[in-house]
Protein backbone atom coordinates (compact mmCIF):
# COMPACT_ATOMS: atom_id res chain seq x y z
CA UNK A 1 0.00 0.00 0.00
CA UNK A 2 1.16 3.63 -0.96
CA UNK A 3 0.36 6.08 1.01
CA UNK A 4 0.59 10.28 -0.25
CA UNK A 5 2.45 12.38 2.57
CA UNK A 6 3.58 16.24 2.11
CA UNK A 7 6.77 17.30 2.16
CA UNK A 8 6.76 21.03 3.11
CA UNK A 9 8.83 24.13 5.06
CA UNK A 10 12.29 23.83 5.54
CA UNK A 11 12.20 20.12 4.69
CA UNK A 12 11.64 21.24 1.05
CA UNK A 13 15.23 22.54 0.63
CA UNK A 14 16.75 19.85 2.29
CA UNK A 15 15.16 17.57 -0.28
CA UNK A 16 16.57 19.37 -3.31
CA UNK A 17 20.11 19.36 -1.78
CA UNK A 18 20.24 15.95 -2.06
CA UNK A 19 18.40 15.85 -5.56
CA UNK A 20 21.22 18.41 -6.41
CA UNK A 21 24.08 16.80 -4.80
CA UNK A 22 22.94 13.33 -5.27
CA UNK A 23 22.31 14.47 -9.20
CA UNK A 24 18.85 12.82 -9.26
CA UNK A 25 17.45 13.35 -12.79
CA UNK A 26 13.76 15.11 -12.79
CA UNK A 27 11.29 13.62 -15.02
CA UNK A 28 9.92 16.93 -16.32
CA UNK A 29 6.34 17.48 -18.88
CA UNK A 30 4.37 20.12 -19.81
CA UNK A 31 0.70 19.89 -17.97
CA UNK A 32 -0.92 19.43 -22.18
CA UNK A 33 1.10 15.93 -21.72
CA UNK A 34 4.06 17.63 -24.48
CA UNK A 35 7.88 17.63 -23.95
CA UNK A 36 8.53 14.71 -22.07
CA UNK A 37 11.92 15.25 -21.03
CA UNK A 38 14.68 14.42 -18.38
CA UNK A 39 16.18 17.15 -16.74
CA UNK A 40 18.89 18.07 -13.83
CA UNK A 41 19.03 20.12 -11.28
CA UNK A 42 22.02 22.19 -11.89
CA UNK A 43 21.44 25.28 -9.18
CA UNK A 44 19.58 26.50 -5.99
CA UNK A 45 19.18 30.10 -5.78
CA UNK A 46 17.52 32.69 -3.38
CA UNK A 47 15.97 35.65 -4.76
CA UNK A 48 13.65 38.25 -2.62
CA UNK A 49 13.04 35.84 0.19
CA UNK A 50 11.80 33.11 -2.38
CA UNK A 51 14.10 29.96 -3.04
CA UNK A 52 14.36 28.76 -6.47
CA UNK A 53 15.84 25.12 -8.37
CA UNK A 54 17.16 25.83 -11.88
CA UNK A 55 17.43 23.67 -14.54
CA UNK A 56 18.78 23.53 -18.12
CA UNK A 57 16.15 23.54 -21.29
CA UNK A 58 16.54 23.07 -24.88
CA UNK A 59 14.87 24.04 -28.34
CA UNK A 60 12.14 21.38 -28.32
CA UNK A 61 11.01 23.27 -25.06
CA UNK A 62 11.45 26.76 -26.62
CA UNK A 63 8.66 25.01 -29.54
CA UNK A 64 6.28 23.58 -26.98
CA UNK A 65 5.64 26.95 -25.18
CA UNK A 66 5.78 29.15 -27.74
CA UNK A 67 2.32 29.34 -28.17
CA UNK A 68 1.51 29.01 -24.30
CA UNK A 69 0.74 32.24 -22.73
CA UNK A 70 0.84 29.90 -19.42
CA UNK A 71 2.53 26.81 -18.42
CA UNK A 72 2.15 24.12 -16.16
CA UNK A 73 4.72 21.66 -15.60
CA UNK A 74 4.41 18.16 -13.56
CA UNK A 75 7.97 17.29 -12.06
CA UNK A 76 8.43 13.73 -10.57
CA UNK A 77 11.90 12.18 -9.64
CA UNK A 78 12.83 9.37 -7.60
CA UNK A 79 15.08 9.76 -4.14
CA UNK A 80 18.31 7.23 -3.55
CA UNK A 81 15.78 5.78 -1.33
CA UNK A 82 13.39 4.51 -4.02
CA UNK A 83 9.99 6.47 -2.87
CA UNK A 84 9.06 8.92 -5.53
CA UNK A 85 7.65 12.34 -5.19
CA UNK A 86 5.71 14.55 -6.98
CA UNK A 87 4.63 18.12 -7.68
CA UNK A 88 3.19 20.48 -10.02
CA UNK A 89 3.88 24.67 -10.57
CA UNK A 90 3.10 27.10 -12.65
CA UNK A 91 5.65 29.88 -11.05
CA UNK A 92 8.47 29.47 -13.11
CA UNK A 93 10.82 31.58 -15.62
CA UNK A 94 13.28 31.28 -18.15
CA UNK A 95 16.39 33.62 -17.37
CA UNK A 96 19.73 33.53 -18.47
CA UNK A 97 19.70 30.07 -20.15
CA UNK A 98 17.92 28.09 -17.45
CA UNK A 99 14.23 27.97 -16.26
CA UNK A 100 13.86 29.31 -12.94
CA UNK A 101 11.16 27.40 -10.61
CA UNK A 102 9.85 28.30 -7.14
CA UNK A 103 10.27 25.63 -4.32
CA UNK A 104 6.42 24.61 -4.54
CA UNK A 105 4.31 24.87 -1.12
CA UNK A 106 4.31 21.27 -0.95
CA UNK A 107 5.92 17.66 -2.30
CA UNK A 108 4.35 14.92 -2.57
CA UNK A 109 6.00 11.73 -1.36
CA UNK A 110 4.32 8.27 -2.57
CA UNK A 111 5.37 6.76 0.86
CA UNK A 112 5.37 2.71 0.79
CA UNK A 113 3.63 1.39 4.03
CA UNK A 114 5.14 -2.32 3.14
CA UNK A 115 7.56 -1.58 6.48
CA UNK A 116 6.22 -3.60 9.32
CA UNK A 117 5.29 -1.33 12.05
CA UNK A 118 5.53 -2.85 16.15
CA UNK A 119 4.53 -1.45 19.21
CA UNK A 120 7.66 -0.73 21.04
CA UNK A 121 8.70 -2.58 23.93
CA UNK A 122 8.69 -0.66 27.51
CA UNK A 123 11.63 1.88 27.45
CA UNK A 124 12.26 2.53 24.05
CA UNK A 125 13.76 6.34 23.57
CA UNK A 126 14.10 8.84 21.16
CA UNK A 127 16.10 11.76 21.26
CA UNK A 128 16.79 14.88 19.22
CA UNK A 129 18.05 18.57 19.97
CA UNK A 130 16.43 21.45 19.00
CA UNK A 131 18.24 24.59 19.32
CA UNK A 132 19.26 24.16 22.86
CA UNK A 133 16.32 22.01 24.12
CA UNK A 134 17.05 18.19 24.30
CA UNK A 135 13.51 16.44 23.48
CA UNK A 136 13.24 12.92 24.93
CA UNK A 137 10.15 10.89 23.64
CA UNK A 138 8.75 7.70 24.66
CA UNK A 139 8.62 5.59 21.64
CA UNK A 140 5.05 4.33 21.00
CA UNK A 141 5.62 2.15 18.07
CA UNK A 142 8.56 1.85 15.88
CA UNK A 143 9.50 0.16 12.20
CA UNK A 144 12.58 -0.12 10.05
CA UNK A 145 11.46 3.47 8.24
CA UNK A 146 10.06 5.95 11.10
CA UNK A 147 8.58 5.70 14.49
CA UNK A 148 6.00 7.42 16.78
CA UNK A 149 6.76 8.75 19.99
CA UNK A 150 4.93 11.08 23.16
CA UNK A 151 6.79 14.04 23.96
CA UNK A 152 7.78 13.75 28.01
CA UNK A 153 8.28 16.75 29.85
CA UNK A 154 6.88 19.31 27.27
CA UNK A 155 7.09 22.75 28.40
CA UNK A 156 5.02 26.14 26.29
CA UNK A 157 8.04 27.07 25.04
CA UNK A 158 9.62 23.69 23.40
CA UNK A 159 5.69 23.06 22.53
CA UNK A 160 6.08 26.07 20.25
CA UNK A 161 9.61 25.70 19.21
CA UNK A 162 8.40 21.63 17.99
CA UNK A 163 5.54 23.69 16.26
CA UNK A 164 7.84 26.04 14.40
CA UNK A 165 10.10 23.31 12.83
CA UNK A 166 6.41 21.59 11.11
CA UNK A 167 7.68 18.91 8.59
CA UNK A 168 11.25 20.22 9.97
CA UNK A 169 14.46 17.90 9.67
CA UNK A 170 16.08 17.12 12.84
CA UNK A 171 19.63 15.97 12.61
CA UNK A 172 21.84 13.27 14.56
CA UNK A 173 18.65 11.56 16.32
CA UNK A 174 19.12 8.93 18.72
CA UNK A 175 16.85 5.89 19.62
CA UNK A 176 17.49 3.68 22.31
CA UNK A 177 15.82 0.45 22.95
CA UNK A 178 15.96 -1.11 26.26
CA UNK A 179 18.93 -3.71 27.16
CA UNK A 180 17.82 -7.53 27.56
CA UNK A 181 19.46 -10.37 29.65
CA UNK A 182 22.45 -10.92 27.18
CA UNK A 183 23.24 -7.13 26.26
CA UNK A 184 25.57 -5.26 28.68
CA UNK A 185 24.81 -1.83 27.33
CA UNK A 186 21.89 -0.21 26.18
CA UNK A 187 21.23 -0.39 22.64
CA UNK A 188 21.61 3.01 20.64
CA UNK A 189 21.16 3.79 17.00
CA UNK A 190 22.33 7.34 15.61
CA UNK A 191 20.11 8.37 12.66
CA UNK A 192 21.75 11.28 10.97
CA UNK A 193 18.77 12.82 9.73
CA UNK A 194 14.95 12.45 10.27
CA UNK A 195 11.61 14.49 9.33
CA UNK A 196 9.12 15.19 11.96
CA UNK A 197 5.68 14.29 9.70
CA UNK A 198 2.86 15.02 12.01
CA UNK A 199 2.81 16.37 15.36
CA UNK A 200 -0.52 16.95 17.12
CA UNK A 201 -1.71 16.51 20.89
CA UNK A 202 -3.37 13.37 21.50
CA UNK A 203 -7.13 14.74 21.87
CA UNK A 204 -7.82 11.25 24.28
CA UNK A 205 -4.65 11.06 26.08
CA UNK A 206 -4.04 15.15 25.75
CA UNK A 207 0.23 14.03 25.47
CA UNK A 208 2.10 15.33 22.60
CA UNK A 209 3.32 13.39 19.76
CA UNK A 210 5.50 12.75 17.11
CA UNK A 211 5.46 10.86 14.33
CA UNK A 212 9.08 10.93 12.75
CA UNK A 213 10.73 9.73 9.76
CA UNK A 214 14.35 8.06 9.14
CA UNK A 215 15.39 9.88 6.14
CA UNK A 216 18.94 9.27 6.42
CA UNK A 217 21.18 6.57 8.23
CA UNK A 218 24.60 5.00 8.01
CA UNK A 219 24.93 1.72 6.69
CA UNK A 220 26.19 0.42 9.63
CA UNK A 221 23.53 2.08 12.04
CA UNK A 222 20.68 0.82 9.83
CA UNK A 223 22.33 -2.62 10.17
CA UNK A 224 22.18 -2.08 13.99
CA UNK A 225 18.61 -1.04 13.79
CA UNK A 226 17.41 -3.75 11.67
CA UNK A 227 18.80 -6.43 13.74
CA UNK A 228 17.76 -4.78 16.66
CA UNK A 229 14.34 -5.12 15.32
CA UNK A 230 13.81 -8.53 13.99
CA UNK A 231 14.96 -9.15 17.50
CA UNK A 232 11.99 -7.33 19.49
CA UNK A 233 9.85 -9.03 16.49
CA UNK A 234 10.60 -11.94 17.20
CA UNK A 235 10.21 -11.69 21.14
CA UNK A 236 6.51 -9.99 20.46
CA UNK A 237 5.51 -12.85 18.04
CA UNK A 238 6.69 -15.47 20.54
CA UNK A 239 5.31 -13.42 23.39
CA UNK A 240 1.33 -13.32 21.07
CA UNK A 241 1.59 -17.21 20.36
CA UNK A 242 1.95 -17.62 24.03
CA UNK A 243 -0.99 -15.30 24.67
CA UNK A 244 -2.89 -17.56 22.21
CA UNK A 245 -2.28 -20.88 23.82
CA UNK A 246 -2.91 -19.85 27.11
CA UNK A 247 -6.50 -18.68 25.86
CA UNK A 248 -7.16 -22.13 24.38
Amino acid sequence: MTVIEKVQGDAILQLFKEVLEDKIPLQIKLSNGRYPHLSHLKKIRKRLKSHYFLIEYDQDFLKATEDLDDWCMNIEFIAKDGIKYAFKTSDSHVSRGLIWIRFPKSIQRYQRRSLYRLEASAGTKLYFNINKNRYKLYVVNVSLGGTLGVVVSLTNNMEQELRLIDSGVLENVELEFPSSDDEDDTPRINIKQCQIIRQERNPKTKKYECAIEFRRISVREEKKLTEQFYRWQRFYLRKRKLSKSKKR
